[in-house]
């Protein structure tokens, strides 16, 4: 049997540094010279494992979901041909592309023709050329390279397009910010991140929204909650510059801004930045009672991170002064009376 402790082999996939997963049946020792093979897969910077059999393949497949299985390939045993049909037969691995590798150890024993025939027939990744100029390591190096290139071409798609997914996931469709479940999570993020440190929060309600989308309709509606997300985003962003906060639409017409490593006092400082920015929009709203533009009342809260029950009281303690600025007369900021700790 093959020790298959061999230096090299790479139990799992990489994603990040985009290297191909394969697995490799072996079925006989005498196959190929195996220590040059586990070389060259090594020298192609690829992450496999090594089954001594198709059930073994079968099993490691369930877990690793390869990108490419190979078979070593002799035209003299039939080994090679059951595997291919118990391959071909599993769910988990019908779909995977199979690559047939010649011998190294036995290529020098071999009629080239009779060799190339047969490959020809069982590799549907290889057109060979029967000619004696054409070596037949080359022709299955450069396939097995062919075929890696492939799979690093889609693993690239695969991944912008699970960035992409991983966005759209996580903001709100309308006005482009993070959206309430994004909040949550980096809020939960953030209070383990800096614990025994500021969290500071913004709660934001742009005043008698209803009244607007009764006057001037629900796309005009849409319009106004973009420009003011865009307006808070500017404000937060001109004083945080390149430090870590979120902006997020927290519902309907309210949003959230969540601030790190800042304290109460300049968690306030952000949050009349924010007002005048939304009334520099100066977006009208004729059937507003307290002004003829568009304005916005914010409560503000801060915590220093410990117990996990504190989040919500931070949240709460946001809302509550957001309202106490909305009962005394809307178009101001309020701030909550106690840090929690």
């Amino acid at each position: 049997m093959l020790n298959l402790n061999i230096p090299g082999c790479i139990p799992a996939m990489n994603q990040s540094q985009l290297k191909p997963y394969i697995i490799v049946v072996i079925e006989e020792t005498n196959l190929f010279n195996f220590r040059s093979f586990v070389n060259l897969l090594n020298q192609l910077n690829l992450n496999f494992v090594i089954s001594p059999d198709p059930e073994s393949a079968i099993f490691h497949a369930e877990y690793s979901n390869p990108d490419i299985i190979i078979i070593p390939f002799d035209p003299d045993q039939a080994n090679a041909q059951e595997t291919h049909r118990q391959l071909k037969q599993a769910k988990i691995t019908q779909n995977v592309p199979l690559l047939w590798m010649n011998s190294y150890s036995e290529m020098n024993n071999q009629n080239p023709s009779s060799l190339a025939t047969a490959f020809n027939a069982l590799n549907p990744f290889v057109n060979f050329n029967n000619s004696q100029d054409n070596l037949l390591p080359d022709i299955t190096i450069k396939t097995l390279k062919n075929q890696v290139k492939l799979q690093q071409e889609l693993l690239i798609k695969l991944q912008a397009e699970n960035q992409q997914l991983k966005r759209l996931a996580t903001l709100d469709d309308l006005t482009q910010v993070a959206n309430r479940r994004q909040f949550y999570t980096y809020l939960q993020e953030q209070w383990q991140s800096y614990e025994r440190g500021y969290l500071s929060m913004i709660l934001c309600d742009v005043d008698f929204f209803k009244f607007y989308n009764d006057t001037y309709g629900h796309l005009a509606g849409d319009y106004c909650l973009q420009r003011i997300a865009n307006a808070i985003e500017t404000a937060v962003k001109k004083v945080r510059e390149s430090k870590p906060y979120l902006v997020a639409r927290y519902g309907g017409e309210e949003f959230a801004v969540i601030l790190p490593q800042v304290d109460v006092e300049n968690a306030r400082k952000i949050a009349e930045a924010i007002q005048f920015q939304i009334r520099s929009l100066r977006i009208p709203h004729l059937s507003s009672p307290i002004s003829s533009l568009v304005t916005n009342s914010s409560g503000v809260a801060c915590a220093i991170p410990g117990d996990q029950s504190h989040i919500q009281e931070l949240i709460s303690a946001a809302d509550k002064a957001m309202y106490q600025a909305k009962f005394q007369g809307r178009d101001q900021v309020r701030v909550a009376p106690k840090i929690i700790e």
